[in-house]
């Protein structure tokens, strides 16, 4: 994205006031969601488990158990492989460039490709996927909006959020069913 365009996404934003007030409001909340929400399909997940143990430790129970494991283990490895690669390629944010003023300030230079909010929020989309189909769909569309206020926002490129949400939701889909 070239200032020049992001300066027209920002001066409708300035004509906008209360759009403008809901882009920085979102951008700072609803990354929140994914993470709030990891928690509580963990706690589901053993609730669940624990309904299958009291008919005593059989294979199902066992069976379910690894499926609790890949449900940590498939977001603790593609938020650190995200992590790697971001650092490894260090890319520019898009506030870098000379005359890019973003909307939301922010003071940290490189590591913007791949997106880690989109790819964090994609892979954990992927595992609600996996066991809650309806609230999947609900965190997938959680994903889309991260993406889209990211940019908004001026702090990532639109490769930046397509690259993090592709990779995370990906890898969220192939690791919860090969793992």
């Amino acid at each position: 994205m070239t200032p020049e365009r992001y300066q027209k996404i920002l001066h409708w934003l300035n004509a906008h006031p209360a759009a403008k007030r809901l882009v920085i409001l979102l951008n700072h909340w609803l990354p929140v969601v994914p993470f709030v929400c990891y928690p509580v399909l963990l706690v589901l997940l053993n609730l669940q488990w624990f309904r299958l143990l009291r008919g005593g430790l059989d294979q199902t129970a066992l069976d379910f158990m690894q499926c609790i494991a890949r449900a940590i283990l498939v977001p603790g490895f593609v938020f650190l492989g995200g992590t790697l690669l971001r650092k490894k390629l260090n890319f520019p944010r898009p506030y870098e460039q000379p005359g890019f003023t973003p909307l939301v300030e922010k003071e940290i230079h490189g590591q913007s490709f791949p997106s880690r909010h989109a790819l964090s929020a994609a892979v954990l989309a992927a595992v609600w996927l996996s066991f809650y189909p309806a609230v999947g769909g609900v965190m997938v569309a959680v994903t889309v909006a991260i993406c889209v206020l990211r940019v908004l926002a001026g702090v990532h490129f639109p490769r930046d959020v397509i690259a993090g949400a592709l990779l995370g939701f990906s890898l969220g889909i192939v690791g919860m069913r090969l793992l």
